[in-house]
């Protein structure tokens, strides 16, 4: 019994291995396209604020 549950979980780690490297692709991904989704967001909104700063100065 003890030999078929070391088997088994021998299987699934291995077969499980490339959905963990997927998975982790992905996640890293996401990150990508959020930071770039906010970046540029804050690129778009900066010379508006600033503009609105620098009327608000007069």
């Amino acid at each position: 019994m003890l030999v078929n549950f070391k088997t088994a979980c021998r299987v699934y780690r291995n077969e499980t291995r490339l959905d963990w490297v997927v998975l982790m692709a992905n996640v890293v991904g996401v990150a990508i396209v959020g930071l770039a989704f906010i970046h540029a967001r804050i690129a778009d909104t900066a010379p508006e604020a600033t503009l609105q700063i620098a009327t608000a100065l007069l």
